[in-house]
């Protein structure tokens, strides 16, 4: 198929309001105090709402870049990491898990400052270490795409120096530290203020063109039989 005949893109102006709507109905969810009889309204609503989306639901495969996953090489390298990753879990503006996280490419490094809400806790007052491993896979995985040296996470080896508070700004960098033939070394870090709360290594390793191409052929063949 040409991109021309794929079903044209959802509204992004509209799912984007969409996914904030949704991403502010989780918090409030997480930190409510609602009494029974709310909370009850909100889950016959929400429901509602769902059955109203279900028939609308693309079957996939998924990715973070487009929702039509066999022509997204097409699309232009971007400035901006959210237009680059509308889907993705951790800075895309199209959905609504993400935080999102708005990742700024100065040329070479990747740098962010985040104030994680109570969706993200783990420890008491802290945000959850899988979130920020979660985070930091992104970051890195940006740092390289944003560098022209995308590739899969082979590696993530992460410190934590202390805790990562919420609701309070966190300050976020990623750098390309060096290239081994196909593996791309990454590193970065999280600090709260002047105390590092935790820092990350990745290996990348750059793809060869048919491992995505088997992928997607492995996902026809599966839709094929049903």
């Amino acid at each position: 198929m040409t991109e021309s005949e794929f079903p044209p893109e959802p509204d992004a102006q509209a799912l984007g309001a969409a996914a904030e709507a949704v991403r502010r109905l989780i918090s409030h969810i997480r930190k409510t105090k609602a009494p029974r009889e709310l909370l009850e309204s909100v889950a016959s609503e929400a429901h509602a709402i769902a059955d109203r989306l279900v028939d609308h639901d693309h079957s996939g495969p998924y990715a973070q870049r487009r929702l039509f996953v066999q022509y997204e090489n097409t699309l232009p390298l971007k400035e901006t990491p959210a237009e680059y990753f509308p889907y993705s879990p951790v800075v895309g503006p199209l959905n609504p898990i993400a935080p999102p996280i708005h990742f700024d490419f100065d040329g070479a490094e990747v740098h962010a400052e985040h104030v994680f809400d109570a969706p993200y806790n783990g420890p008491p007052t802290a945000v959850h270490g899988g979130v920020i491993a979660l985070v930091f896979d992104e970051l890195l995985g940006t740092t390289g795409v944003m560098n022209e040296s995308g590739g899969f996470t082979g590696t993530l080896s992460i410190r934590y120096h202390s805790i990562t508070p919420l609701h309070l700004p966190i300050r976020m960098r990623g750098w390309v530290d060096r290239r081994e033939g196909r593996k791309i070394f990454i590193c970065g870090t999280m600090h709260e203020g002047d105390t590092l709360c935790a820092q990350a290594e990745g290996i990348f390793i750059q793809p060869r063109t048919s491992v995505v191409q088997e992928a997607l052929a492995k996902h026809a063949e599966r839709e094929s039989r049903g």
